[in-house]
């Protein structure tokens, strides 16, 4: 399917997995390492009611760990549990740089449609 035949995007205008590949290379920025329920914890606090499915957020972890973006380390939790540590690589910090460029015209963008609505639709 080329582009052209796409449906345009409203909302932010990237898919879920991108918003939460851009947020969980916001926030390894802002901290050395998370725990995988950690960013699970750091998504509903932007508020609202949207929060990444469980399976997004986690594929999304695994596909920036395969892809270099993360380093992962096993911790056992109990006798059995396997929990995640994640850090942000060398080439993850440069993606962010690049995402962060790249997204923020969209945000932009976005941000004055929604005002607009929002001062229009709900005076």
């Amino acid at each position: 399917m080329d582009k052209s035949s796409e449906p345009k995007r409203f909302a932010l205008n990237m898919s879920a997995a991108q918003f939460v590949k851009f947020y969980i290379l916001y926030l390894l920025t802002t901290r050395l390492t998370m725990y995988s329920e950690q960013f699970k914890k750091e998504f509903r606090t932007l508020g609202g009611q949207w929060c990444p499915a469980p399976s997004t957020l986690l594929n999304t972890l695994a596909q920036m760990t395969e892809d270099g973006l993360l380093t992962r380390e096993v911790h056992i939790k109990g006798k059995r549990q396997r929990i995640y540590l994640y850090q942000l690589t060398n080439s993850g910090k440069e993606e962010f740089d690049v995402l962060k460029k790249k997204y923020y015209s969209i945000f932009e963008e976005q941000r004055k449609v929604l005002d607009k609505v929002m001062t229009q639709v709900y005076k």
